[in-house]
C-alpha cells in the first residue's frame, strides 16, 4: 500500500477544535497540535482553508443543546459563535428549517496529500527507512516481549513496535495476543457537483449528516458516525461500497431538499467509504500495552488529521524519555484493563 492510500485518502482532512463534551485537557491537546500545523501554514509548506464548522439545530431541543455547548466550549478557550436562523441563508441553508446554529470559525481543512508528503519527507531526513507495499505477516513475541516483525520481505528485529495501523489495528493486535475494545464505523462520502462555488462550512445536521464545500464547484456529503453502540468489527481489506448505496443517496437527497433546496439537483461525481476505528469513550488508544515493547497509536475516531501531531509528539516523549506526559494519560490503553 502506498503512503496515504488507506484511510487518509478517504479523509475530509478537517482540523476541528470542536468537542461534543468539552474538557480542558482535550482542548490543550488540540491547541498543541495546531501549534505544529500553524508553523507549517505560516511557512507556506502546507495550506489551510479556514472554512469553519457549523452545527445546526432543527428543533428547540437541539438549539438548547448547542447553547450549552457554546458556553462549555468558551470555558475551555474555544471560540464558538451562536447564529440566528436568518444567518443560515448566507450559507445557502433554508432559514425556515433551522432554529439556529453554532459556528466554530477557526476550524478548517487541509489538503491530505500535502500532509502525507510532508511527514515522510521529514522522517526520511531524520534517517527513517519507509517500506511501502511491504505486508506485515506477524509480530514475534517471546515471553510477552516484542522481538521482531515478520514481513513478506523478511524479518526485522525490533524491541518496540508501534501499532499505527488505523482500521487494521485490531488485526495487528491479534498477532501479539493483545485485546482492545477497538471497533469500526462507516464514513460514507458523496462528491456532488454544485455547478458554482459554495460558501459552506463543515455543516452538521441531525443524524450526523454533514455537507462541506470542496474545491471548485463541489460539495462533500457524508455521515460522521462515531457512536460505539453502532460500531462493529469489519475487515478493512473488504469492499464496503454498500455504505454508499441507493439508500444513502436518498438520505442525502432528502437532506438537500429540506435544508438546501438550491442544491437538491446535484450530480454525484464520486463516492467512497472510510472506516473509523472507535473506542467506547471516544478517546484514542495511545501508549504501552501489556506486551513489553508493543505500543498503540490508533483509534482516532475520524480525527486523525486533527490529532496526529500531538499524538506523535506525546508518544515520542514517552518512548524516548520513559515518562508519561500528563496530556497522554486520558489516551492510555490501560484505562480499559
Amino acid at each position: 500500500m502506498a503512503l496515504g492510500s488507506g484511510t487518509t485518502a478517504a479523509s475530509i482532512a478537517q482540523f476541528i477544535e470542536h468537542q461534543d463534551n468539552p474538557d480542558k485537557e482535550e482542548a490543550a491537546r488540540r491547541r498543541r497540535a495546531w501549534s505544529f500545523y500553524d508553523l507549517l501554514v505560516d511557512a507556506g509548506t502546507i495550506h489551510f482553508d479556514r472554512i469553519g464548522t457549523l452545527h445546526t439545530a432543527s428543533s428547540e431541543a437541539e438549539l438548547a443543546t448547542i447553547r450549552v455547548l457554546a458556553t462549555n466550549l468558551e470555558r475551555v478557550g474555544i471560540t464558538a459563535e451562536l447564529e440566528a436562523p436568518t444567518a443560515m441563508a448566507h450559507y445557502g441553508i433554508n432559514p425556515e428549517t433551522i432554529r439556529g446554529g453554532l459556528l466554530l470559525p477557526d476550524d478548517g481543512v487541509f489538503d491530505p496529500a500535502e500532509i502525507v508528503q510532508y511527514f515522510p519527507r521529514g522522517a526520511r531526513a531524520a534517517g527513517v527507512t519507509i517500506e511501502t507495499r511491504t505486508v506485515v505477516t506477524d509480530v514475534r513475541v517471546v515471553e510477552r516481549r516484542v522481538r521482531a516483525v515478520k514481513t513478506i520481505n523478511g524479518t526485522v528485529d525490533a524491541g518496540t513496535v508501534v501499532n499505527a495501523a488505523g482500521p487494521w489495528a485490531p488485526r495487528v493486535d491479534r498477532m501479539v495476543s493483545v485485546e482492545t475494545p477497538l471497533r469500526h464505523t462507516y464514513g460514507p462520502i458523496l462528491v456532488l457537483y454544485a455547478g458554482e462555488d459554495t460558501a459552506l462550512p463543515l455543516t452538521f445536521f441531525e443524524g450526523g449528516y454533514y455537507l462541506r464545500e470542496e474545491g471548485d464547484m463541489q460539495v462533500f456529503a457524508g455521515k460522521f458516525a462515531t457512536d460505539y453502540e453502532d460500531a462493529t468489527a469489519l475487515d478493512p481489506g473488504a469492499s464496503h461500497a454498500a455504505a454508499t448505496n441507493e439508500a444513502f443517496h436518498l438520505e442525502v437527497a432528502d437532506l438537500l431538499a429540506r435544508h438546501l433546496p438550491s442544491l437538491q439537483s446535484l450530480d454525484v461525481m464520486n463516492s467512497w467509504v472510510g472506516l473509523r476505528p472507535v473506542t467506547p469513550d471516544g478517546y484514542p488508544l495511545v501508549g504501552p500495552t501489556d506486551v513489553n515493547g508493543y505500543v498503540h497509536a490508533t483509534g482516532m475516531r475520524g480525527h486523525g488529521v486533527t490529532l496526529s501531531p500531538v499524538v506523535g509528539d506525546l508518544l515520542a516523549q514517552l518512548l524516548t524519555i520513559g515518562e508519561t506526559p500528563d496530556l497522554l494519560r486520558d489516551y492510555l490503553p490501560s484505562r480499559f484493563d
